[in-house]
C-alpha cells in the first residue's frame, strides 16, 4: 500500500511540474484563449489512453493515477471556463468546452488504440 501511495505521488509530482511549465509559457502569450491547459488536457487524455493498454499495475499508478492526474487539470479548466462566461465570451467558452471534452475523449480513444 505504502508503495502504491509513493508511486501515485512521484508521478504526481512530476505531471504537475511538467504542467506548471508549460502552462507558463503559454502564460506569457496574449491568446485570450486557454489553449495552454486545453492542449494539456487533450495531451493527457492521449497519454492515459496510452498508459491505460501498455502498463502494469504499478506503471498504471505511477503513469496514470500520478503522472497524468498531476499533468492534467480540471480545476483551471473550469476557473478559465468560468472566467470566460463572467467576461461575456460566450463563443469563446463554447469552443472551449466542446473542444476540449471532445479533443479529450478522441485523444484518450487514439491513445488507447496506439
Amino acid at each position: 500500500m505504502y508503495w502504491s501511495v509513493m508511486l501515485v505521488g512521484l508521478g504526481s509530482g512530476l505531471g504537475a511540474y511538467l504542467r506548471t511549465e508549460i502552462s507558463s509559457w503559454f502564460g506569457n502569450r496574449e491568446l485570450d484563449f486557454p489553449l495552454g491547459t486545453m492542449l494539456i488536457n487533450i495531451v493527457g487524455s492521449f497519454l492515459l489512453g496510452i498508459f491505460t493498454v501498455k502498463t502494469g499495475n504499478n506503471w498504471l499508478l505511477f503513469l496514470g493515477t500520478g503522472f497524468c492526474g498531476g499533468f492534467t487539470t480540471f480545476s483551471t479548466f473550469n476557473l478559465e471556463a468560468t472566467d470566460l462566461w463572467f467576461q461575456k465570451k460566450f463563443y469563446r467558452w463554447t469552443i472551449y468546452l466542446i473542444l476540449t471534452y471532445i479533443l479529450g475523449i478522441f485523444a484518450f480513444i487514439m491513445g488507447y488504440k496506439v
